[in-house]
């Protein structure tokens, strides 16, 4: 699939030049840099590094994903765990208990955007 190196948006192959940018697709991305992280894989090298915190318990697994949606929206990525049994059960529960996870760098906004929230019950 081509790309366009400004906006970095995928098209399809036909297309051959990005309509809003007006230039010419690429078939693979450059990787991004920041002069003050460095390359974008040292930063997610680094962040893979970062134990995962408990920042929250969902009363159920329905209300759990529904924050996870919120927290993705705000480009925070996390896990959602429930408990043993639905790991033993292999199925996926809506009416299980579950914990939110998010590396430890992203835990303070998490909460954060969390707070507040209707059946929220965070860890002291």
């Amino acid at each position: 699939m081509p790309y366009c190196p400004k906006c970095r948006d995928e098209f399809q192959g036909w297309v051959k030049t990005c309509p809003d940018c007006r230039v010419e697709l690429v078939t693979e991305l450059p990787v991004e840099t920041s002069p003050a992280t460095g390359t974008a894989s040292a930063r997610r090298s680094a962040r893979a590094n970062e134990p995962l915190v408990h920042i929250a318990d969902a009363p159920s697994g329905t209300v759990a994903e529904m924050w996870a949606g919120l927290l993705k929206a705000n480009q925070i990525q996390c896990l959602v765990k429930g408990g043993n049994f639905r790991a033993e059960m292999n199925a996926h529960s809506p009416f299980l208990p579950s914990g939110i996870y998010v590396i430890a760098s992203e835990a303070r906004r998490a909460r954060k955007i969390l707070d507040g929230l209707p059946d929220s019950d965070h860890p002291s």
